[in-house]
């Protein structure tokens, strides 16, 4: 039995309506490489700045991708069925909480739009793992105090959100917005279908 839902963020509760990949000199310029500093971006609870320092990157440079971060920040919306899903998982009495490899400044403005606090939020940035990482789906179960089997993870990403957190005996919805067909029956197209 379901007993919460974990959502990622990002492609399933919200977009960003204004997209300028604001970390794209501080993944170009890292030392040890792109890889790397990818990493490091979703799994190290650091400001843009501290990272752009690290990497050699200018003032002006860091001013640049502080503005393009604050234009993204400001055009996040959720999607037309957020709340209406949120409203009904917590009348069921389930708890609800985001799962997602997010850098820091994008975790606050995705709380503000929200109608009410998650009961959990694993952020990789937080937690020191990301996704597709067994840890972090490990977090998850302490965080909400339930065994995996009781918990539902919903998202836009096969392997991050449905692959990986069923290998680990965990529930899955994979969200496919737009989809003319579902390729199978744990894929869905608009949250409600989570509550029907």
């Amino acid at each position: 039995m379901i007993r919460a839902v974990l959502f990622d963020a990002f492609g399933t509760l919200c977009e960003i309506r204004k997209k300028h990949n604001p970390y794209k000199p501080i993944l170009k310029a890292w030392p040890s490489g792109l890889a790397a500093a990818y990493q490091v971006i979703m799994t190290r609870n650091a400001s843009p700045a501290e990272l752009a320092k690290e990497a050699g990157l200018s003032a002006q440079i860091i001013q640049k991708i502080n503005a393009d971060i604050a234009d993204e920040t400001a055009s996040i919306r959720l999607f037309p069925e957020v709340v209406e899903t949120l409203s009904k998982i917590k009348e069921l009495g389930l708890k609800w909480g985001i799962i997602s490899n997010l850098a820091p400044p994008y975790a606050q403005p995705l709380l503000d739009l929200l109608p009410f606090a998650p009961d959990a939020c694993i952020w990789s940035f937080a937690v020191g793992y990301r996704k597709p990482e067994k840890e972090i789906y490990d977090c998850a179960s302490t965080a909400l105090g339930l065994m995996p089997s009781d918990i539902l993870i919903v998202g836009d990403s096969f392997e991050n959100d449905f692959n990986a957190p069923r290998q680990l005996g965990m529930r899955a919805k994979l969200l496919s917005r737009g989809a003319k067909q579902a390729k199978h029956p744990d894929q869905i197209d608009d949250l409600r279908l989570l509550i029907t």
